[in-house]
């Protein structure tokens, strides 16, 4: 039987799907939701994705601006469906939970590595660089004619998850989906600029201070940063600027995993960790609660900074040692 069957044929019986992604949305899982929804709503569904953060203003490119939006925070009606796209928890989808949950059918499409089932019916792959390839060959499977504006979904969600093409999930078969999504007439460049070139003047204190605090640690071969909610409001910087701060200090020379620490409320901390070329950040995220990829992964952390310091201090020793 085809991987793709059971999903399929829970899309043909529903009308009313629900989509949800996990928290601190980034590129693939915004990507890959918006050109599922647009294309379930071309199949004549009622489809939207449900939300509780704000949108990143650098994904601002995919934000569907319409009466009709594809992105919002309440439920505009009782699904018979959801489909949890690039969260391999349930408990990332956090404050949503009951709108999976009360879906008379549960799927899952995910390229993370899962800590447990949580769906009827699953479609996981972690050997795929982004959901959105996952999502591309769904919609090949439906038969269904890929237009611009999904493609660019797609672009999105490949082009950030692989890093702009240079981390080591990016395959050949990553460069023969990305050409056949430019056959639909996306323009790639315009893209990445809009991406990564056009950084509002806030976003760039915020990754300033990251670098200005971080801390190199385990033989210099790690390093940790935070920014505070004072520190966002001295910035003037909002919550979804925060997220290109990982990169900035993880491109420090000699490092190999890279930690970085936004607080969202008081005490309560979004983890993001990245890793270069061998460590498994996955492993430490799950070991802090967490989870994600072996080169990019994270966690939620309810506890003081010096705490949270600690611990992740320990748990990416304990994963560097490995290696020794």
């Amino acid at each position: 039987m085809n991987k793709w069957t059971d999903i399929i044929n829970c899309i043909n019986d529903s009308k009313d799907i629900v989509i949800l992604t996990h928290t601190n949305m980034d590129g693939d899982a915004m990507g890959s939701t918006a050109a599922l929804c647009c294309a379930l709503r071309r199949l004549g569904k009622r489809a939207a994705v449900l939300i509780e953060d704000a949108i990143p203003g650098y994904l601002s490119v995919i934000d569907h601006k319409t009466n009709d939006p594809y992105f919002v925070s309440e439920m505009p009606f009782d699904a018979d469906l959801a489909i949890a796209v690039d969260c391999g928890d349930e408990k990332r989808i956090e404050n949503r939970i009951d709108a999976f949950k009360n879906a008379k059918t549960r799927l899952c499409i995910d390229h993370h590595i899962q800590m447990e089932d949580f769906a009827d019916y699953c479609v996981v792959e972690p050997q795929a660089a982004a959901t959105g390839m996952l999502i591309f060959e769904l919609l090949s499977e439906l038969n269904f004619q890929i237009d611009k504006e999904i493609a660019e979904y797609l672009y999105v969600a490949i082009v950030t998850d692989t890093g702009r093409f240079k981390y080591d999930n990016t395959t050949a078969e990553v460069h023969k989906t990305v050409a056949k999504l430019y056959e639909y007439g996306i323009d790639g460049s315009a893209i990445c600029t809009a991406l990564y070139d056009s950084y509002p003047i806030e976003q760039l204190k915020a990754e300033a201070h990251a670098q200005e605090v971080m801390e190199l640690f385990a033989d210099n071969k790690a390093v940790i940063s935070n920014i505070r909610i004072s520190d966002m409001q001295r910035i003037g910087a909002a919550f979804d600027q925060i997220d290109t701060c990982i990169d900035r200090i993880r491109v420090t020379g000699g490092v190999e995993i890279a930690a970085f620490l936004k607080e969202k409320e008081p005490n309560v901390f979004k983890l993001s960790l990245r890793s270069k070329s061998y460590a498994d950040v996955n492993k430490v995220a799950q070991a802090l609660g967490g989870g994600g990829h072996i080169r990019a992964a994270g966690a939620t952390l309810e506890m003081d900074i010096d705490k949270a310091y600690a611990l992740i201090k320990e748990e990416v020793e304990k994963e560097l040692k490995r290696y020794n």
